[in-house]
């Protein structure tokens, strides 16, 4: 008996460590999917203006309106530059080396880079400053972007232009996504900008789209799903050794449903308790952003489990 309860622990430890990888996986998919986005939210849009404007005029209207950590991305449509703006608190790209923009630096002067890692070995360093030469001039280089993986950031540059650069840029000649920090709606992102439109970077469709959530993480999906039916599988196999047990019980004269409930009570201990030392053993071992839907999804299964549980072995048992 006690070995049995043993097995289903270390049965139940094997799938919850599994769960937690999973997620760690579809984590990290989101991240490399991000860095791949420019280091843009979902929620990002692409934006286009009602009429022609330069890049200074346009900050100066995101920075006196009501909006706040917002972020602007002028991605130029030929090369891979990024004219840089922001506001506030903001999501930054990670960093390898140096640091990112400061509010001062996008009222400056002189124009900062900020460059993907696939720079890094051409970067111009005559003392203490490095410099990237782009169309012509070099341009001082404050921090060199990337992570552990490898993402179309790596060969991404970003740009804090000088006033004077601003005021002879124009809108017309850039894709213009802007990103903030807790997300707003469409609608009023076009009333305080003045926007013409305001489309969602990347889609809402969630399943039907090529590029949806599912269809880049069907592989974790389908693993999840592999790990709930690996928890009825051995639910399956304890309401079979329960009915022998309730054979035996019965020459004892134990009354049924005292059976029923001590068999539930049971299950629920040892199973919870794979499901704590799994779950406990996977995030010891993997670092997850956030765990809010790792929580969910272990406590919906647990939950799930035991009440799918008492059901069956209730329906099985009052037929005898």
């Amino acid at each position: 008996m006690f070995k049995r309860k043993i097995a289903v622990v270390f049965y139940v430890i094997l799938i919850s460590f599994f769960c937690v990888y999973l997620f760690f996986k579809i984590q990290e998919r989101d991240l490399i999917m991000q860095l791949n986005n420019n280091n843009l939210s979902f929620d990002a849009y692409v934006v286009t203006l009602k009429e022609n404007t330069s890049l200074a005029d346009f900050n100066k209207k995101v920075k006196e309106s009501s909006l706040t950590d917002i972020q602007i991305h002028y991605q130029d449509k030929k090369d891979k530059i990024t004219y840089f703006y922001g506001k506030g608190d903001y999501t930054t790209p990670p960093l390898l080396s140096g640091h990112f923009f400061a509010s001062s630096d996008f009222e400056s002067d002189v124009p900062l880079a900020i460059v993907g890692k696939k720079y890094k070995n051409k970067l111009y360093i005559p003392k203490d400053q490095s410099y990237l030469k782009i169309n012509g001039s070099y341009v001082p280089v404050i921090g060199v972007m990337g992570d552990s993986y490898t993402s179309d950031l790596d060969s991404q540059i970003f740009i804090a232009a000088s006033v004077k650069t601003l005021a002879k840029l124009q809108t017309n000649n850039f894709k213009i996504v802007i990103d903030m920090t807790s997300p707003v709606s469409a609608s009023t992102l076009k009333k305080k900008l003045g926007l013409a439109t305001a489309i969602n970077l990347v889609k809402k469709d969630f399943i039907i789209s090529n590029k949806s959530w599912i269809n880049s993480h069907w592989t974790q999906l389908a693993g999840l799903l592999v790990a709930a039916v690996g928890i009825l599988a051995q639910m399956a196999v304890w309401l079979v050794s329960a009915k022998r047990r309730y054979i035996e019980a019965v020459f004892l004269q134990t009354n049924k449903a005292k059976f029923i409930f001590e068999e539930w009570r049971t299950y629920s201990i040892w199973v919870g308790l794979g499901m704590i030392l799994g779950s406990m053993l996977g995030m010891f071992i993997f670092q997850l952003t956030s765990y809010t839907y790792l929580l969910a999804f272990m406590g919906s299964l647990y939950v799930g489990s035991i009440i799918l549980f008492y059901l069956l072995i209730s329906l099985r048992l009052r037929k005898e």
